[in-house]
């Protein structure tokens, strides 16, 4: 009698495809995410001490994001079987 076959471990391509994402279909809001981190670091490096610096970049992040998942969603669900 044979022993059944050890299943593989799964491979997760979920990073593979964000990292596609991110380069490609996103390149524009990744560059823009980029220059915002630029200048508030800018900003932060040149606050008197003591100085608070309101600037953020959390609208370039989440716009990045949600085109990273639009992109991703549908390659990643079209793999699962």
């Amino acid at each position: 009698e044979k022993s059944p076959t050890p299943m593989s471990d799964p491979v997760d391509v979920k990073p593979k495809i964000e990292e596609e994402c991110k380069h490609h279909h996103c390149a524009k809001a990744y560059k823009e995410l980029e220059a915002c981190t630029e200048r508030v670091n800018k900003l932060i490096a040149e606050a008197k001490p003591g100085q608070e610096v309101s600037a953020n970049c959390t609208g370039q992040y989440f716009e990045f994001w949600h085109c990273v998942d639009h992109c991703t969603a549908p390659k990643l669900f079209a793999q699962l079987k």
